[in-house]
């Protein structure tokens, strides 16, 4: 064997190549294959994990920590494919979704629905009434609504702000969130709020700083005509 590689070594060097690159290369590529092989190991493990914990399925509707979410198409052992709203399929490795918040909205039977109102200090007397009115108009046109107390059914007036008066609607709802019902009952909520502020003869609050970009923006165009005219004299 010695012999052997003595003469290896001698045909090597009359090609200009050291054994000792051959044995070099060697290692580096048992590395980068160790490191390879590590790395799929550990995405069959996540794989192999995701299929016995069975978080989700082929069809659920999913949202995870780092912000994707979507329709799951396809469950691999070293990737799962979601498809988003845009219709675009992401691949995200397994390992990625197993170190992370995972949320199946599929398997959620309940839902949420708030709103930040707000008013300006002008209807601080109509505050009061506003909210119980509201209340009685989201009851009347949500069948769905939870008012057991097993979740909370607020329209509170909770803060003094700078420019505004701050009430908040939190509304909770036996029904999934998401899907066409969802958004349906969602713009339920909205709409009776807003027929209840148009009935109490009140306007919601445009926030200082919209507000002042839209003064600025008249008076400028205000000078413009103003100018347009002087050229015209």
């Amino acid at each position: 064997l010695f012999l052997l590689l003595c003469l290896e070594q001698l045909q090597l060097n009359n090609f200009g190549i050291a054994l000792q690159s051959i044995f070099a290369f060697g290692g580096v590529g048992t590395l980068i294959f160790s490191l390879a092989s590590k790395d799929i190991a550990t995405q069959l493990v996540s794989g192999l994990a995701l299929s016995a914990s069975a978080p989700f399925f082929v069809g659920d509707d999913v949202e995870f920590g780092n912000g994707i979410k979507g329709k799951i198409v396809k469950i691999g052992w070293l990737s799962t494919w979601i498809r988003g709203s845009d219709e675009l399929i992401t691949k995200v490795p397994n390992q990625q979704i197993a170190n992370q918040r995972q949320a199946n909205v599929s398997r959620i039977k309940l839902c949420q629905v708030t709103q930040k109102l707000r008013f300006g200090y002008e209807h601080i007397d109509d505050i009061p009434s506003l909210v119980e009115d509201m209340k009685h108009e989201i009851e009347h046109v949500c069948p769905t609504l939870i008012t057991d107390g097993s979740r909370p059914f607020r329209i509170n007036w909770r803060n003094f702000e700078e420019d505004h008066l701050e009430v908040v609607v939190d509304c909770h709802f036996e029904q999934p969130p998401s899907g066409d019902a969802y958004y349906s009952n969602r713009q339920e909520v909205l709409e009776a709020i807003a027929r209840t502020v148009k009935r109490k003869g009140m306007k919601f609050a445009i926030p200082t700083s919209i507000s002042q970009n839209i003064d600025i923006n008249s008076r400028n165009d205000d000078n413009d005509d103003v100018e347009g005219q002087k050229i015209e004299g």
